[in-house]
């Protein structure tokens, strides 16, 4: 009988406690903040989204000190977040340059804007990228030298 009871006393204990702090976590708020929202990429071109079945994707990128990617396009719209370090993205056009540094946020360019980023700082560049795509279709599309 006493074991019977004690078992009762801890259940009842247990879930006071478990109930409390269940109360506790759902009354907590949640802190958002939006980093990017924009209907243009950073370099003030507006984008659109490629025909197809939608593909959603994920990415971490890491850059190494002087790491540079090839000039290229991207046929959707991304955004990126620079978690760690710093990099320079450069349209090959226009010349246009742009620093991004931790804890910055930007829109791709899209659609047939040629550019390259590199990782200018002295410590890997950690970015993280979400692109709407199309089923099938590179993200990047390296641009062929003339």
């Amino acid at each position: 009988m006493r074991a019977l009871l004690f078992s009762a006393i801890c259940l009842t204990v247990f879930l006071a406690v478990s109930c409390s702090n269940t109360k506790d976590q759902a009354s907590t708020p949640i802190k958002s903040d939006v980093l990017a929202s924009s209907t243009e990429s950073w370099d003030g071109e507006g984008f659109s989204y490629p025909q197809g079945k939608a593909e959603m994707t994920f990415i971490k990128a890491v850059f190494p000190p002087g790491a540079k990617t090839p000039v290229h396009t991207h046929p959707q719209p991304g955004v990126v977040y620079v978690e760690k370090g710093w990099i320079k993205c450069t349209l090959t056009q226009s010349g246009k340059e742009r620093e991004f540094r931790r804890g910055e946020a930007l829109v791709t360019s899209t659609g047939d804007t040629q550019h390259a980023c590199e990782n200018i700082g002295s410590e890997d560049a950690v970015l993280f990228v979400a692109w709407a795509g199309v089923e099938g279709v590179p993200l990047m599309q390296p641009v062929k030298a003339e």
